[in-house]
């Protein structure tokens, strides 16, 4: 195997429902099938293939040398919402026994019907994992929500589109789990066209049919306005009765309203006008040969936003079905009308036409795209899933190791300037620091300080910061300031440099008085470090290192003093002791 590290073939079931998914999967199962050494193929067909009405297009796979592993009968008649809900119902009860006896490791499931949404959740539900074709996209009815649930259910995905790509991603799902391919049906589509094709036209239109001169119509209906979609279907009949041009209309899906769809067909006698040519099904290489010359399509099926595209044949596209799909300039939009004459007028602006060729959904290389992102499927790997969610305020934990990261100090730093209050970690992170300039008289300086750590107390609950104290003995007495300046451990270090004398005593004194405060440190506890910080640190230390020369015992007198080069020392150094006093404490 390749980068999978799988010792055995990958098990791919591979679910096809009609028609339509069965034109995308095929390239897939063609692909997998002259591989056996790294797979093994097992197909399953339910849905529409399995009914007369539509073809029994199961014969297609048959055709095309592919081992049916299982038939299920899923679909229940009545082709209403009702019946697509039971059809799903039953897939649902069926599913778990063929999934039971055939362990795939994975299971490929295509786009966005109803049926493929059952197939997406047993196999989910069964802990199988799950390839989806074609997510992403965006189509404009209910098959959108559909194809959104079965993207949240896959494990992995394969898309057709830069912009189907960049909708996952914005779903949260994990980039490295998402493959770019291209439609797999373009694989196929792209070298088509050079074949024989005026025998199919004339086997499927009549002799006399020329290319170009022809249209192919395939409508659906839009199961969330289904008496809207079938008069937009009775208007394209009309328009296309009074175009009077060779026309192959192909019989609608299985969706709720496509029951109706018929009976309009019927009412208009579309199965015996001689313009027309009204079938169930049509094998998809001779299909794609049908729209790549005819002189215009025509309905709403994505086929005709999609795979025609490739051709540059002129497209009509109706109704709402499609409308958020990525278009070539091949395709005209009807999204509503009123009577025949607006889809009449389309069909002259159209017809006959030829657009450059789009390749927005494929370049022709899906396939092994598609099987080399198979093989790097590594089953080891947990079933899990996992979503790529967006930074979002985090929610309070209970969790313990949360608690003992989250665990905080209010660390005041009482500066001569100014005043300072942070939100320290337990790690040594300043999570968020307040300065405010030193009032001049002491009411004024408490006041402040007290202000600011009541601020600071409120923002560590929306941080979820636990706040376990604060530094003792805040109550120190004001320093007396002129009242046209505060003067500042700045002005000092400037002045002195200067030469003034007055400014290098006030420093010495400082630093002697800092250096006998030292000593009595060193007499009492025996550090084997002194760390002095602040502005004036670095102004002190030889007044410091002289007075425990001079004052200490000499037992201690060959302790280091150093110049902390810390950001904020102060204020790390306060909510130091409190988190090492209250964690001893509480732990």
């Amino acid at each position: 195997m390749e980068k999978n590290g799988n010792n055995r073939k990958l098990r791919v079931c591979v679910a096809t429902c009609n028609r339509a998914d069965y034109s995308k999967l095929a390239p897939i199962m063609f692909g997998i099938k002259t591989e056996p050494e790294f797979f093994e193929l097992d197909v399953v067909v339910l849905g529409s293939h399995l009914i007369d009405d539509y073809g029994n297009t199961y014969r297609m796979i048959e055709q095309d040398d592919f081992d049916i592993n299982t038939r299920l009968h899923t679909i229940v008649r009545g082709e209403d919402e009702a019946a697509m809900v039971e059809s799903v119902g039953l897939a649902l009860v069926k599913l778990p026994d063929v999934l039971n006896r055939l362990k795939p490791d994975i299971m490929i499931v295509h786009g966005d019907r109803f049926d493929a949404l059952a197939l997406a959740t047993s196999a989910a539900l069964m802990n199988i994992r799950i390839l989806h074709i074609e997510g992403g996209e965006v189509s404009g009815t209910i098959d959108d929500s559909i194809r959104h649930a079965i993207t949240k259910l896959a494990h992995y995905h394969v898309c057709c589109t830069r912009s189907a790509e960049q909708h996952l991603i914005s779903m949260c799902e994990d980039h490295d789990r998402i493959l770019l391919a291209g439609c797999p049906s373009y694989d196929k589509l792209l070298s088509a066209k050079n074949k024989d094709y005026m025998s199919i036209i004339r086997m499927w239109l009549g002799d006399d049919v020329k290319c170009k001169d022809y249209i192919v119509a395939l409508q659906h209906p839009v199961t969330t306005d289904i008496k809207h979609s079938i008069k937009m279907f009775e208007l394209t009949l009309d328009a296309l009765i009074s175009f009077n041009k060779r026309t192959l209309v192909l019989f609608p899906n299985i969706d709720a309203g496509s029951k109706e769809m018929v009976r309009v067909m019927r009412k208009k006698g579309i199965e015996h006008h001689p313009n027309f040519r009204a079938v169930k099904h049509v094998p998809f290489d001779q299909f794609i040969q049908l729209v790549a010359h005819a002189g215009c399509m025509i309905g709403n099926s994505s086929c005709g936003v999609r795979e025609v595209g490739a051709f540059g044949t002129p497209v009509i596209n109706l109704g709402t079905r499609q409308i958020g799909r990525e278009t070539g300039e091949n395709v005209l939009h009807v999204r509503d009308a009123d009577t025949q004459d607006k889809i009449l007028q389309a069909l002259h602006l159209q017809f006959g036409k030829q657009y450059p060729c789009s390749k927005i959904y494929g370049d022709g290389n899906a396939v092994p795209r598609i099987l080399k992102f198979l093989k790097s499927i590594d089953l080891q790997e947990p079933l899990q899933k996992k979503f790529c969610f967006p930074p979002v305020k985090e929610n309070i934990s209970q969790d313990i190791d949360h608690i003992l990261e989250t665990l905080s100090a209010l660390a005041v730093d009482l500066g001569g300037t100014n005043l300072r209050v942070a939100i320290v970690s337990m790690k040594g992170e300043i999570v968020k620091k307040y300065t405010q300039f030193n009032p001049k008289t002491y009411e004024e300086r408490i006041n402040l300080i007290l202000q600011m750590c009541v601020e600071a107390a409120a923002e560590a609950v929306k941080l979820n910061c636990r706040i376990l104290g604060v530094e003792d003995l805040l109550l120190v007495e004001g320093m007396s300031v002129p009242k046209d300046e505060a003067v500042g451990a700045l002005h000092l270090i400037q002045a002195a440099k200067l030469g003034n004398a007055k400014a290098q005593s006030i420093l010495r004194t400082a630093g002697t008085a800092l250096g006998l405060g030292v000593v009595n440190i060193l007499h009492t506890m025996n550090p084997s470090l002194v760390i002095l910080s602040g502005v004036l640190a670095s102004h002190y230390i030889h007044i410091v290192k002289d007075v425990i020369r001079q004052q200490a015992l000499s037992s201690v007198q060959d302790v280091d003093v150093v110049v902390s080069d810390l950001v904020d020392p102060a204020l790390l150094g306060a909510a130091s002791m409190v988190l090492d006093y209250t964690t001893r404490r509480i732990h």
